[in-house]
């Protein structure tokens, strides 16, 4: 769901914290420096293992014994005589032999330690953040540019502060300190480069890390000999052992420096949340005192947790008094970077053209904000999964950010900077740590939007971003309560659509909607506690005396899924719940259940209807026309992932009953998806 800052498009949100940009070519640069550095590394190797294995190369080989002449008067050794052509060496007295061990005074051991501490901070706590933000510039509504001078800000105290205390070790601390600052230097730069292949998303799904076992050995190896490799050669040659670090250690710097100056210039991370556009939370407690539509979109809550839900809480839907449960429904396309943007443009992928083409045009052949501009609604539009990513900025103004009354550019969206430092430093132990402690550090991407913004009420919610946490909207519902929408004489009614957590993983509420903590929660108290603030929400519109006048769509972008390489092995079903405006004594009676079968496709025309407007040009229909027994093909389509990264879009057909999987047929049509597909970060 809503940085992989790995750290990626319920953020769009997939985090993908293994990138590591623009580096490759760079690396080019510095070759002939780091040959000559492990060619002198594998000389001094040699050198060390045949000490440590006991091998003398001059074994049974004829050496003449040394010749020292004795002076008579002291009686000690002079240098000798020359022996033929060669000199030879003078003789030591006997004793103990003079260390000759290499130690740096302070003028030494202080830009030894400046580079290597500069080496270690700029991979961990720089490079990795910046990379793990600009490549989520989908799933968080903060760019590179807002915050990259914090970062380099705490970076910098950290690095001085490291510098300064290996400066004042001496000796075999100071070389082994040195030493090992650079060799975990090194293990990350590598991590990240080389040993982060099939790391899992940051999609909030439980993780099964026993089947990540190969990698966890394979990389902890490499991170041993980063690590002891440098300090055994330091037994060798101290001294060239520390300068050939720190040489290492700048060059890393130069090469990594270069691919976060790209970052810089790359279109997607240019300009801050001051003069791009985010979804803020204007409009989200208000509504029309004339008409409304308001739209729930639940993320992943799925038909068959509802049933099991009902069994155990069958009071659930008590309050939900003239809704019409639609049994038997479809989605439209998962994961959520595709399905939650169609219920804001409604269309599908075209047989013939390319998957790219249809992430760009989408938007582009819709026209329902449009209409809901043109029927005079205001719009406000709550998630952060938007799918203009794919858009230019000038198209993504002119065709959804213009129709909306809260997805404008905003000023100080950050508001505790303590927490989002603290939440970028873990995505970024998450990427560069060996595989064996990752599950130390793993992170939920939403975790990232949520750490920046303090939960405090005198904000101006034209400038707060909408950030997905359940427990946290309904607090505030029932601290702020609805009230009518500023200007409400101007409009003939509102349209809200609020894209919630719902039942995606990692689940963190209970039965009453409090937040317990990630993981702390199971599957039927998640169910019911996200339908807490839609249950208040629905209460507070009976209270203003706005119930009747209201249309409500309770639905999912998609069901119960899982990542995959092959087609489905059972069905994915969004549940749907829909109440009309209508009379109050159709609002006062409990809710029912119908076979009729409906899809995503219906939600739009539906909203259309109840606006007042003409819905015979949207390819669906409104809900409440579909008769049950209706023989209708239904499509949806599953994207097939393999190793983190969407592969290929395959296209279902569904005929009869959706909860029955015998009715799921396989078209043929399928779509590649390719590099450009799907941004990194992109919410699951």
């Amino acid at each position: 769901m809503p940085l992989s800052f790995a750290f990626a498009q319920p953020a769009w949100a997939y985090v993908d914290p293994s990138v590591m940009t623009y580096t490759i070519q760079a690396l080019a640069g510095v070759a002939v420096a780091l040959s000559a550095v492990a060619g002198v590394a594998m000389r001094r190797t040699r050198k060390a293992l045949l000490k440590a294995l006991n091998i003398d190369v001059n074994r049974n080989k004829e050496v003449e014994a040394d010749v020292c002449r004795i002076d008579p008067e002291t009686g000690k050794p002079v240098k000798s005589e020359t022996v033929g052509a060669a000199a030879q060496a003078p003789c030591k007295a006997p004793g103990k032999a003079r260390d000759r061990r290499y130690a740096p005074g302070w003028k030494t051991r202080i830009p030894l330690a400046l580079v290597t501490s500069t080496f270690f901070v700029f991979t961990l706590f720089v490079v990795a953040p910046y990379e793990i933000v600009a490549a989520s510039a989908g799933s968080v509504f903060f760019s590179l540019n807002d915050v990259w001078q914090p970062i380099a800000v705490v970076a910098a105290a950290m690095i001085a502060a490291l510098a300064c205390l290996l400066s004042l070790l001496r000796g075999r601390a100071f070389n082994l300190a040195l030493l090992l600052v650079f060799g975990i230097g090194l293990g990350c730069y590598a991590q990240a480069l080389f040993l982060n292949g099939g790391l899992p998303p940051s999609d909030g799904h439980s993780i099964t890390w026993n089947d990540y076992r190969r990698p966890m050995v394979v990389s902890g190896i490499v991170w041993l000999v980063l690590i002891i490799g440098p300090l055994q050669l330091s037994k060798v040659n101290r001294q060239r052992t520390q300068l050939g670090a720190a040489a290492l250690s700048l060059a890393l710097v130069i090469v990594q420096g270069v691919g976060v100056g790209s970052l810089f210039t790359n279109a997607a991370t240019a300009g801050t949340s001051g003069d791009k556009a985010v979804v803020t939370e204007q409009g989200l407690y208000d509504v029309s005192s004339k008409k409304n539509v308001v739209v729930f979109v639940l993320d992943t809550y799925d038909t068959q947790f509802l049933q099991s839900t009902l069994q155990a809480a069958p009071d659930l839907l008590d309050d939900f008094k003239g809704f019409t449960w639609y049994r038997d429904s479809l989605g439209s396309m998962i994961p959520t970077r595709y399905g939650l943007s169609f219920l804001l443009h409604g269309q599908y992928p075209q047989p013939d053209e390319d998957f790219g083409t249809y992430l760009n045009q989408r938007y582009k052949r819709a026209h329902f904000l449009q209409d809901v501009q043109n029927l005079n609604f205001s719009t406000g539009i709550y998630t952060d999964t938007l799918g203009t990513q794919f858009l230019s900025d000038e198209e993504a103004n002119s065709l959804v950010n213009s129709k909306t009354i809260n997805v404008h550019p905003a000023s100080n969206t950050i508001t505790s900077w303590n927490s989002t430092l603290k939440a970028l430093a873990k995505c970024a132990l998450y990427r560069d740590m060996p595989w064996m402690l990752k599950p130390f550090f793993w992170f939920y991407t939403d975790e990232i939007n949520q750490a920046t913004n303090a939960d405090n009420p005198d904000i101006d919610p034209a400038n707060k971003p909408y950030i997905m946490n359940d427990a946290g909207y309904y607090n505030s519902l029932k601290q702020r309560g609805l009230t009518f929408q500023e200007n409400d004489d101007q409009y003939d009614g509102a349209f809200r659509f609020i894209h919630m957590t719902g039942t995606h993983w990692p689940y963190n509420l209970d039965e009453n909607g409090n937040d317990i903590g990630l993981h702390n929660a199971n599957l039927t108290q998640q169910a019911r506690g996200c339908m807490k603030p839609v249950q208040h929400y629905i209460n507070q519109l009976k209270e203003m005396g706005v119930y009747d006048n209201t249309t409500i769509i309770i639905t999912a972008d998609h069901g119960d899924w899982y990542l995959t390489e092959n087609p489905l092995e059972k069905v994915t079903v969004p549940y749907m719940l829909v109440k009309p405006a209508q009379s109050a004594e159709l609002d006062s009676q409990p809710y029912k259940v119908s076979q009729a079968p409906v899809a995503a496709e219906d939600v739009l025309p539906t909203c259309i209807k109840y606006m007042g407007g003409d819905y015979s040009t949207y390819p669906g229909y409104s809900m409440d026309e579909i008769p049950e027994g209706l023989q209708r093909p239904r499509f949806f389509n599953m994207t097939l992932d393999r190793d983190a990264k969407d592969y290929k879009i395959i296209q279902y057909e569904v005929n009869g009953d959706s909860l029955d999987f015998a009715n799921w047929k396989l078209t043929g049509v399928s779509w590649d998806v390719g590099e450009g597909s799907k941004a990194k970060g992109d919410h699951d």
